[in-house]
């Protein structure tokens, strides 16, 4: 049996009961994280113009997504582009599980009824199956020009979409083949608006190749794994592995890899010097106009993915390792009010971006291999003294340092507070902390939550 029959026959059979019991509480994390941030997300401009043109005025009522008022594909690419759209969703697998598959899975359980069960069901559908495949590769994708998340992320949504939609073997087969032909995303846009299209056109790739394949439409039931086929295209030094056969069922990668919940609003890529140099500054009492210079070192991916040195706009500075550094030198954190124009054009963090240089090392960590093995800042200061981090391997957040349920609450209330108010971004919460056991995706909303309806 090939690989893309694999997925097919591994998706048929996901169902709740087959789910690991030890999954669930990561699970409920993304999708209480994930609501946080896409409602903080959703009047975004990035996501006012995918709105605009894809929907018009039907796709600005975010709860009415949930209700079934736009076509499931519609509703996950507003939903998915909502979800990505401040750089604030988990990541993993080399990219961000939640913001493909939250979005996918609360479009399709609206249009099919599913409930809490069929839910994590399908999310541990779509992460088994993005992870089986992004595992086969010997090159980091970002490093190709690849965006795993976009790329993958549409193969993905099909493995959760066929498992709410109850999908036969061949037909879900079928989708996962579908889903290759429309996969898709380019490292080049980070920094732009497109970035986060990219997902949300990766969840809505999934859910349309999911309904092509129950209407009778056919794809090759070897895409992925043909020497022509998905995998190879994506690895133009063929340093993938297309034979041997999938895990499915006897390892659970959710459980070795799990999530990776972000505390700072910017690129992954940036997280582990922003702990680094706020850890010196706050510990030493920093004073911005006394630092000299602040060398940082990370891996050589990295460092293409945070090619802005001198950001001008919010988006360029969430790719900017400057950026990154003088906001925790200047604030002491890099939180939704930094990422803002007004603090983006405060002198004193604009003076400490020529001050900052990027030096990069080699190898990669074996639980992020888009990350150096670890990184390290170094802050001289103008009388000589020099701080130094040392090595750090993993980010406040990531699933080997997890953020605590404290954490979580607040950044969820800081994300969904300002939409909702307090008390029902708290209910909130709690009803996402046990989204396995809703009846449906109208369980997650009291009859009282505020509409949210964006600006045209």
């Amino acid at each position: 049996m090939g690989l893309t029959r694999e997925i097919g026959r591994f998706v048929t059979g996901m169902v709740g009961e087959r789910l690991p019991e030890a999954a669930r509480p990561i699970i409920r994390t993304g999708f209480t994280d994930l609501l946080g941030v896409m409602l903080a997300g959703w009047d975004e401009p990035a996501c006012r113009v995918v709105r605009k043109a894809v929907t018009g005025d039907a796709g600005r009522d975010w709860a009415g997504l949930l209700r079934g008022t736009v076509p499931a594909p519609e509703a996950g690419l507003l939903l998915g582009t909502a979800a990505h759209v401040l750089d604030f969703d988990d990541t993993g697998l080399s990219g961000h599980p939640s913001a493909v598959l939250v979005p996918a899975i609360l479009a399709e359980a609206a249009a099919t009824g599913a409930d809490g069960a069929a839910m994590a069901a399908a999310y541990a559908a779509g992460y088994e199956t993005w992870a089986e495949l992004i595992g086969r590769e010997g090159d980091p994708h970002h490093e190709k020009g690849w965006h795993p998340s976009a790329v993958f992320g549409a193969l993905a949504a099909a493995a959760a979409s066929a498992v709410l939609r109850r999908l036969d073997e061949d037909a879900a087969t079928h989708a996962v083949g579908i889903a290759a032909s429309l996969a898709g995303g380019v490292v080049s846009n980070f920094g732009s608006m497109t970035k986060s299209f990219q997902l949300g056109h990766a969840v809505r790739s999934g859910l349309e190749a999911a309904r092509l394949a129950e209407a009778g439409l056919t794809a090759s039931p070897d895409a992925l794994e043909h020497g022509l086929g998905l995998l190879r295209a994506l690895s133009p030094r063929g340093a993938v592995d297309t034979a041997s056969p999938a895990a499915f069922g006897t390892r659970w990668h959710l459980l070795e890899r799990g999530l990776n919940v972000k505390l700072y609003p910017v690129c992954y890529a940036a997280h582990r010097v922003l702990d680094a140099v706020g850890v010196l500054c706050r510990t030493q009492d920093v004073d911005p106009a006394a630092i000299e210079r602040v060398e940082l070192e990370i891996g050589v991916g990295q460092a293409r993915m945070l090619r802005q040195h001198a950001p001008r706009t919010v988006l360029e500075a969430k790719f900017s390792a400057e950026f990154a550094a003088a906001s925790m030198a200047v604030a002491r954190r890099c939180g939704p009010a930094e990422l803002s124009e007004a603090f983006l054009a405060r002198p004193e963090l604009r003076a400490l971006f020529p001050r900052v240089s990027v030096s990069t090392v080699e190898g990669s960590n074996p639980d992020e291999p888009s990350l150096a093995p670890s990184d390290r800042a170094r802050i001289v200061l103008t009388d000589g003294r020099v701080l130094d981090s040392g090595p750090v391997a993993f980010p406040r957040g990531h699933f080997r340092a997890p953020a605590g349920p404290e954490e979580l609450m607040e950044k969820f209330m800081g994300c969904a507070g300002p939409v909702l108010g307090e008390a029902e971004a708290a209910r909130l919460f709690e009803r996402a902390q046990e989204i396995d056991r809703l009846p449906g995706v109208a369980a997650l909303f009291s009859p009282e939550a505020p509409a949210l309806r964006g600006a045209a």
